[in-house]
């Protein structure tokens, strides 16, 4: 990248690079005079790290635009001059430019060229040209078009530095994309050819933590943006979500929904107490659901073909009907693994089995769960239970969130969480 920035008149002079190291870690063999900064953060998560740069460029005052990149991305470097020079030629002062991302194990496989959000669905985070194959030229051809879109990823995401003085939320994780496109950026975004990153699949980086911030984190994005929304919109969207992870045995995932809905029910004023870093490791400790290499034995059992919509809305129903399968007697069960795709619920396999192997489709790697019948309606109760706490609080909550959010993403709040997380990561561990 300094290369590229020394060797092209385009670039040269009017690039640095600006390396926020959470991790205080990095080490760089770069000439003196190279344009790049490193500065030292504690651990606050991409948004920590996103929210530090762009406070730090704009104290500098030499930016006219800002990129947020990943650091777990490939990239290449010709997407800068690409963009350099779109925006060069630009007309709109507002214009942003999104990198589609293609998938690392499958390199011509698109992942997203950017995302809609759908506030009353299960899933609201819709990606366009997911699994474009971009072999083909008339997909190709195709996914040149423009799409509007509603957010972008910071895996690559450009823009011009004035078009807010606002902040990341203080999420860590997941969800501050979301938010700062569907405030600010989104609906001047577009993607460009020969701007795009590749990363790894996100199947196998999720888990249960990730529920957490999902759960938290879209709520309050949902609570920010969308005047419409309503309790039960939220109600829906987690009890749905929460029973087909009863009803599929992921358990931990389960749990993990609910402690972050429960923080997202605490309120701003105990949101703005977190420490995130702290939070993080605390969340990560969990061992379950988490995708590793299989055992000989489960990698022999063959990745399961997706079926129809038509078979998977009668197993959906069909485990309705019999309560997941717990009130089915268990000799009735089948005594096999049932198998199920790593990133989805496999509702309808699990309800005549008592235990489930959700793998990659091509990689030996997954996990396993087992039906437990004390967990499962402890749980349940604790889903039906939530959705009361929703609609009991959720208009307060919006009122507070609301009123709370400009001291939210203030420079001052996000000064006084750098401070804190340097002070607590200089402390030695007793």
């Amino acid at each position: 990248m300094l290369d590229l920035v020394r060797n092209n008149d385009a670039l040269n002079g009017k690039v640095q690079v600006l390396v926020v190291d959470n991790a205080q870690n990095v080490m760089f063999d770069a000439a003196a005079d190279a344009p790049l900064t490193v500065i030292p953060n504690g651990n606050l998560g991409g948004a920590g790290g996103f929210a530090r740069g762009l406070i730090e460029l704009r104290k500098a005052g030499w930016a006219t635009h800002v990129l947020f990149m990943d650091d777990d991305i490939t990239l290449e470097p010709e997407a800068i001059v690409r963009t350099m020079s779109l925006f060069a030629y630009a007309k709109d002062a507002r214009l942003c430019v999104h990198g589609a991302m293609l998938s690392e194990e499958r390199p011509w496989l698109q992942f997203e060229a950017g995302s809609q959000y759908s506030w009353r669905s299960i899933y609201p985070l819709q990606a366009l040209g997911r699994e474009d194959d971009m072999r083909e030229r008339s997909v190709a051809v195709q996914d040149a078009a423009e799409v509007p879109f509603d957010y972008t990823a910071w895996w690559y995401t450009a823009f011009p530095i004035n078009i807010t003085n606002e902040n990341p939320l203080p999420v860590f994780v997941r969800g501050d994309d979301v938010a700062f496109g569907l405030m600010h950026t989104g609906e001047h975004s577009i993607t460009l050819n020969g701007v795009i990153v590749w990363h790894a699949d996100f199947g196998l980086k999720n888990n249960p933590s990730s529920l957490f911030y999902e759960s938290r984190n879209l709520a309050l994005v949902d609570t920010l943006v969308f005047d419409k929304h309503r309790w039960w919109n939220l109600a829906y969207r987690f009890s749905s979500f929460g029973f087909r992870n009863l009803f599929s045995m992921r358990y931990a995932s389960t749990e993990y929904m609910l402690r972050g809905l429960n923080a997202y029910l605490a309120g701003p004023a105990e949101w703005m107490k977190i420490d995130h870093a702290a939070l993080h490791d605390e969340l990560r400790v969990c061992a379950e659901e988490k995708p590793a290499p299989l055992s000989a034995e489960l990698a022999a059992i063959r990745p399961r073909q997706p079926r129809h919509k038509a078979l998977r809305a009668f197993g959906f129903l069909f485990a309705i009907v019999f309560v997941g399968g717990y009130i089915i007697p268990k000799p009735l069960r089948l005594k096999k693994y049932g198998v199920g795709p790593i990133d989805a619920r496999a509702v309808g396999v699990a309800t005549l089995r008592n235990r489930i192997l959700y793998r990659h489709d091509r990689i030996a790697d997954g996990y396993t769960v087992e039906r437990d019948m004390k967990r499962f309606f402890k749980l349940l109760r604790e889903v039906v239970k939530s959705i009361f706490a929703i609609a009991t609080s959720y208009k307060r909550l919006k009122r507070e969130y609301r009123a709370a959010y400009p001291a939210m993403v203030s420079d001052a709040a996000w000064e006084e969480r750098f401070t804190s997380a340097l002070k607590r990561s200089a402390t030695p561990a007793t």
